[in-house]
């Protein structure tokens, strides 16, 4: 890190630090919002998402990350309920012994390694635009998720 960058990080706020740097990531993924919205297969997903909609309403969700803890918990109690499993969670499918209900993902660095073990799940999957670099538009692929730094999420 330059003698710049590590004397204001020293000298802000930790939540001054976090803003800048969110900024200046929004600013970076700028350029990819025309294509992110006019582009067919995002209209495409547009034009689908209604037919989720309320789909799931009155169930309680569970959303379901990738941490170590998992290991040591008895997850087949949600066998029958509303889930969203994100970035890699399908590789606890065995040891849950169900799939979730949908799959998520934001994170390009997991899209752009796993784009083939994304490819083949059969829920349906929600990720960012920027993922069309590595998967093609299928039923149940939604390219309905554009933010323009890593802690907004907009449909």
């Amino acid at each position: 890190m330059s003698a710049w960058r590590e004397t204001v990080k020293n000298r802000l706020p930790p939540g001054a630090v976090n803003l800048l740097r969110e900024v200046r990531d929004g600013m970076a993924r700028l350029g990819d919002l025309p294509q992110a919205y006019g582009h067919p297969w995002r209209r495409d997903t547009i034009r689908r998402l209604p037919a989720l909609k309320d789909s799931q309403r009155g169930k309680r969700c569970f959303i379901l990350g990738n941490g170590p803890s998992l290991a040591q918990t008895d997850l087949s109690r949600l066998r029958d309920e509303f889930t969203i499993g994100l970035n890699r969670i399908y590789l606890a499918f065995p040891q849950m012994g169900f799939e979730t209900s949908y799959y998520l993902s934001i994170n390009d660095l997991v899209i752009e390694q796993c784009a083939e073990e994304i490819k083949t799940l059969k829920m349906p999957r929600f990720v960012s635009w920027r993922a069309h670099r590595w998967l093609q538009p299928d039923e149940n692929l939604f390219f309905s998720l554009h933010h323009l730094h890593r802690a907004e999420i907009r449909p």
